[in-house]
C-alpha cells in the first residue's frame, strides 16, 4: 500500500513532537505546550503589504509556528539561565 506524502509528514511530525515533549517535560518546569500552527492565508489578512499569489488561492497547507512551554498562569518561561543558551549546531539531524 503506497501512503500519500502528507499522511507521512504527519506521522513524522507525530514522532517528532512525541520526542519533543519526552525530552523537553523530563528537562523543565513547565505545565503544557502550546502546538502553533500558522495559515499562510490568515497571516497574510492580517498584514496589509502581504503578498498573496498572482493566480490561486493561498495554499491551504498549514505551517509549524512553534512548540512553546507554559504555565497554567498564562505565564511563560524565559531565558531564565543565560549559561545555558540555544546552539542550533549541537541539535543532532542524524
Amino acid at each position: 500500500m503506497i501512503r500519500k506524502p502528507a499522511t507521512l509528514f504527519s506521522a513524522s511530525l507525530a514522532l517528532l513532537t512525541f520526542q519533543c515533549f519526552r525530552v523537553l517535560c523530563v528537562a523543565q518546569d513547565f505545565d503544557f505546550f502550546y502546538f502553533v500552527q500558522q495559515w499562510p492565508g490568515a497571516y497574510c489578512d492580517s498584514r496589509q503589504r502581504c503578498c498573496y499569489p498572482k493566480t490561486g488561492k493561498p495554499t491551504a497547507d498549514f505551517g509549524i509556528h512553534g512548540l512553546w512551554p507554559n504555565y497554567k498562569n498564562g505565564a511563560y518561561p524565559s531565558n531564565c539561565d543565560r549559561d545555558s543558551v540555544f546552539h542550533e549546531s549541537q541539535v543532532g539531524w542524524n
